[in-house]
């Protein structure tokens, strides 16, 4: 893992493509990460494996990275610009508007594969907090790149299983 490698929507994050076996990710980083199954009873023929690390989780399925989260430190960049602890001001100066999906995942609609998830808790429906000035201050605290819908992420942790 390369904790300032850049982040690519839809490919790659932390070194790591999506796509790859995790195996390989394994092998070059043995003791980085604990993992566990992830059981959503909604999709419960989807077998999920989360692996952590200190700043960069993986989400598997039938051995391949789906999804790379970056956290808590990570200094790599999405066009050299935005990183962790980037505004949803600086996501929008630089990059382009943000919505939210039909998940409620805060996405830019130009880059398929790219998920914020920002500090602070913001319960209003987003063309609301497209007028709070708080929201706009908040950071970026998790950037997920992904391959596939990821509606198994944005769902109640208190629905889920953890194993």
């Amino acid at each position: 893992m390369n904790i300032e490698a850049p982040i690519v929507p839809g490919e790659s994050a932390a070194g790591i493509q999506l796509g790859s076996p995790i195996e390989e990710l394994l092998t070059e980083h043995k003791n980085a990460f604990d993992s566990g199954e992830v059981v959503k009873p909604s999709f419960p023929t989807l077998v999920i494996t989360r692996y952590r690390s200190a700043m960069v989780d993986v989400w598997v399925t039938k051995g391949k990275v789906e999804t790379i989260m970056v956290h808590d430190g990570y200094r790599g960049k999405l066009m050299g610009k935005i990183g962790l602890g980037s505004t949803i001001a600086d996501i929008e100066r630089y990059i382009g508007a943000l919505e939210e999906d039909e998940e409620d995942n805060l996405v830019i609609p130009d880059f398929p594969g790219l998920v914020f998830e920002v500090e602070g808790y913001f319960p209003d429906y987003f063309p609301e907090l497209q007028k709070d000035p708080a929201f706009h201050r908040a950071p970026i605290k998790e950037i997920y790149v992904h391959t596939t819908p990821i509606e198994w992420l944005a769902f109640d942790p208190g629905t889920a299983i953890w194993t």
